[in-house]
């Protein structure tokens, strides 16, 4: 395993402070730190350790865009740090699994492949890369809960939107529906008043990090999480750990964070939520994340 860190400070970063920071080369250590980034093979996904802390899950009931079955915030707190892959999986990454024997092939729908995030994969498909990796490494490799991906996405910025930025300056922290993409695509619906340069996905890394250095929460592609998404499932017997709600009827799991095709605020919400465990869409893809010692 390699490992590098950057400056988080008491499990603490606003996003100039991670933007001015210097990744170093260091030698692998136990306990990992906050904002340290590490690998635990040459080909497998960056991993980047996220701080302990506490948050607020949810959206309020004035949030511009909450749903009606939303409307309220739970009070989460992260005892331990726990990583989360500092990209979207790509294609490069699915198709070793793919090589491997242990996934199917994944249709780029003609955007390229390499470095862009791996789209048109099914809940199980992701899941199923997972546990291949896990398999690989003899990490406990999985899919982020609903609150690890909201808690990462956030970052400590304000809550409506990924790093509290007016709609305009989307396109600097990710790819969305913008200027760009109405010129190629022109669907008939509107777009966000920017330019980020990619008509539809873009590689991993394009845009800006996050304050936690975690690239492309914003748009690109939507991403699976655990959860099963029960109907009013956080009004009864949702966590407060961070941990996946798992229990009842799982026909459904949950995608988060926006896509190439979001073309509206609501849409790059951090509460922002849609579910269908079967679909493959050319906007859905994944990241991963796993347990630290």
């Amino acid at each position: 395993m390699t490992v590098r860190r950057t400056d988080i400070r008491d499990g603490i970063v606003t996003a100039a402070l991670y933007l001015s920071a210097v990744s170093l080369p260091c030698h692998a250590q136990e306990p990992l730190q906050p904002g340290d980034v590490l690998r635990d093979c040459s080909d497998c996904p960056e991993m980047v350790v996220i701080p302990a802390g506490q948050y607020g899950f949810g959206s309020p009931p004035d949030e511009f865009g909450s749903p009606y079955n939303e409307g309220y915030v739970l009070d989460v707190r992260f005892a331990k740090p726990f990583a989360i892959s500092k990209y979207e999986v790509t294609f490069d990454d699915w198709d070793r699994c793919v090589k491997a024997g242990q996934c199917v092939a994944a249709d780029d729908d003609g955007m390229g492949r390499g470095r862009r995030p791996v789209i048109n994969v099914s809940w199980h498909d992701a899941v199923g890369f997972t546990e291949w990796l896990a398999e690989k490494t003899g990490k406990p490799y999985r899919l982020p809960s609903e609150q690890e991906w909201e808690y990462t996405a956030q970052a400590g910025a304000p809550r409506e939107r990924f790093f509290g930025i007016p709609r305009e300056q989307a396109c600097r922290f990710g790819n969305v529906y913008d200027v760009t993409a109405h010129r190629a695509h022109d669907f008939g619906w509107s777009w966000l008043a920017c330019q980020d340069g990619f008509p539809d996905s873009a590689p991993v890394g394009s845009f800006q990090p996050n304050a936690f250095g975690v690239h492309d929460m914003l748009g690109n592609v939507w991403e699976w999480v655990q959860d099963c998404l029960n109907p009013n499932w956080r009004f009864s017997r949702a966590a407060t750990d961070g941990s996946a709600f798992v229990d009842g009827d799982c026909d459904q799991r949950a995608y988060r964070g926006g896509s190439w095709l979001a073309n509206q605020p609501y849409y790059l919400r951090t509460g922002e939520r849609y579910k269908f465990s079967g679909a493959r869409y050319n906007d859905l893809g994944f990241r991963v994340a796993r347990s630290l010692n």
